[in-house]
């Protein structure tokens, strides 16, 4: 199958997350509804900087939605959700629902029926509700001696919230809490997380405060904006998308696929699959070619200086042209830094690679996983970063997963195993092939230079020490320049070999390609679909990791000039 129409990327907004704390009973519901809405429309853009709010305000690349952080509890949980949802004019507003407690149990906090009604209406809303606590070890969490338990269980839902929103909206009279986990207590966890506060009085006359923190900035914006853009050049763009269709379903494996869900697939994740793989090419092309210029140029100009201090007729043009040299190497770096190519090559082919993952699930009709980052990772990774935030978007569009069908089990193992699994196996072998022969290359071409240095260093001692060297000025002159020059040089070709990481990523894909390879056998034996998605889940879990850890190793390997 192939699209006649032209590929538009879908256009991914810039959503707001609004978690949600407050009390559960509350008076004039109306009265606070419409202070809600109106701290919605307004004072939520004045929390972020002037840069941000301009961008949020003026780009047609850059809608802005809202989502609603929330445990979908009685009282402010669900009057905040229910107001945002009625405003028309904020589009697409969804729910994001975590609950503190197993539903089942959950549900039993609730005072009537029509609110547990209200609560099941609300939690279909939302498509993937995260459950913080599972089944107890103690017994029932009713019982009397697990009561710290369950109010625990609601202290950890209000943490989570603050911790996995951008502005909390707190609906709080300003008094203590009446117990663990009560209002004030989220309050003053956000404060001290500096998540960005609306704090809205609940009694009257209802007065909004606003409560400054950490906002996303607009650097992050515009990488969401230019994914919107799409590349430029519209023709080669859909023959990169027709590739890839044709590479995942033009073959025996992928021709069970139902045209509607290779339809899915097509519209809605490989336009934005193309659109960041291919600003993660360009800016990755950019930064190798600029580390070149960097460290290549570094060791010349050492060369330089050397020539112009041993041969002083060429003095001039030598110190000139290492002023030349010097000034391409601060340029380079300043134009690195200001087009940001280090950092748009790895977020967007995170994000590549994690919408590669989800044309599987969704063929295989399994739900994508939310992305938990370990604690090791959050220096250089979150859960707010704009990536993650794009792939929740492009998967929030797809509609939602029922599981696989037991009649085509087999051929989805098939499917995936082939289309996925063995491509990775094959990717990884292939990278580590060639990593590894370049480092050995640079390695042993590092080591020649070095020792080709040290045997001038010891021509030039032996020569000086024999009474020689003062016989041949201008063959100590060469020795010299290739004593200094050469080390440069050395240095230079091991700082090209450390800045790609050669070493570290080939040991990652060799160790990669034990992993998928087990991975693949596995896949051969699937005869249910609960075995599916269980391997599915393994799948997409291990492929994840190994995208955070690489995300996590090339964060900090940024540009600078050399030393």
């Amino acid at each position: 199958m192939n699209s006649d129409k032209q590929d538009v990327v879908p256009v991914i907004p810039f959503r707001i997350r609004i978690g949600v704390t407050g009390h559960r009973d509350l008076t004039e519901t109306e009265d606070l509804s419409k202070r809600v809405v109106s701290a919605c429309r307004k004072g939520v853009f004045e929390l972020f900087d002037r840069r941000s709010r301009q961008i949020l305000q003026s780009s047609p690349q850059l809608p802005v939605a809202f989502s609603i952080v929330t445990p979908l509890a009685e009282g402010a949980d669900r009057l905040v959700t229910k107001a945002l949802l009625g405003e028309k004019n904020f589009g697409d507003t969804r729910i994001e629902a975590i609950l503190p407690l197993r539903k089942e149990d959950y549900v039993r906090d609730f005072r009537s029926e029509a609110s547990r009604q209200e609560f099941e209406a609300l939690l279909g809303m939302a498509r993937r509700p995260i459950t913080l606590k599972g089944p107890s070890h103690r017994g029932d969490l009713f019982a009397t001696d697990s009561g710290s338990d369950r109010r625990q269980a609601y202290e950890d839902v209000g943490r989570y919230v603050v911790d996995h929103c951008d502005v909390l909206i707190a609906l709080w009279n300003g008094k203590p809490s009446g117990g663990k986990g009560g209002t004030a207590e989220i309050v003053e966890y956000a404060r001290k997380r500096r998540r960005p506060m609306i704090v809205i009085s609940t009694e009257s006359p209802y007065g909004i405060a606003l409560e400054r923190g950490n906002m996303p900035d607009a650097g992050a914006l515009r990488q969401i904006e230019a994914l919107n853009a799409g590349p430029a050049e519209q023709t080669g763009r859909r023959a990169y998308i027709d590739h890839v269709f044709r590479d995942l379903f033009d073959n025996p494996e992928g021709r069970f696929v139902p045209d509607a869900t290779k339809q899915l697939v097509r519209d809605n994740l490989l336009p934005l699959y193309v659109s960041a793989s291919t600003i993660a090419k360009r800016n990755q092309a950019w930064y190798r070619y600029a580390g070149l210029i960097v460290y290549a140029f570094s060791a010349a100009a050492v060369a330089l200086v050397a020539l112009g201090t041993l041969f002083q007729r060429f003095s001039h043009i030598a110190f000139f042209l290492e002023f030349l040299l010097l000034l391409t190497i601060l340029v380079t770096v300043w134009l690195a830094d200001r087009r940001r190519s280090h950092r748009k090559w790895i977020e967007n082919r995170f994000l590549a690679e994690r919408l590669r993952s989800a044309v599987f699930l969704a063929v295989c009709g399994v739900e994508a996983s939310p992305i938990d980052v370990p604690p090791y990772l959050r220096t250089a990774h979150g859960s707010h970063d704009w990536m993650v935030r794009a792939f929740d978007e492009a998967w929030g569009r797809l509609p939602k997963m029922s599981g696989c069908r037991e009649e085509y089990c087999g051929e989805c193992a098939a499917f995936v195993r082939k289309r996925w699994i063995e491509d990775q196996v094959d990717f990884h072998r292939r990278r580590s092939a060639d990593l590894g022969t370049m480092s050995r290359l640079l390695e042993r071409s590092g080591m020649m230079i070095f020792l080709v240095a040290m045997a001038a260093a010891v021509t030039h001692l032996i020569l000086s020490l024999s009474g020689h060297g003062a016989h041949s000025e201008r063959l100590e002159q060469v020795l010299t320049f290739i004593a200094i020059a050469l080390p440069a040089a050395g240095a230079a070709i091991g700082g090209i070999r450390a800045h790609r990481e050669y070493s570290r990523v080939e040991k990652r894909s060799q160790n990669m390609e034990i992993i998928l390879t087990d991975l693949w056998e596995r896949f051969s034996d699937v005869r249910s679909g609960q075995r599916l998605e269980s391997l599915l889940r393994e799948t997409e879990e291990i492929i994840l990791r190994e995208t955070q850890d690489w995300l996590m190793l090339m964060r900090f390997a940024e540009l600078k000039p050399a030393a």
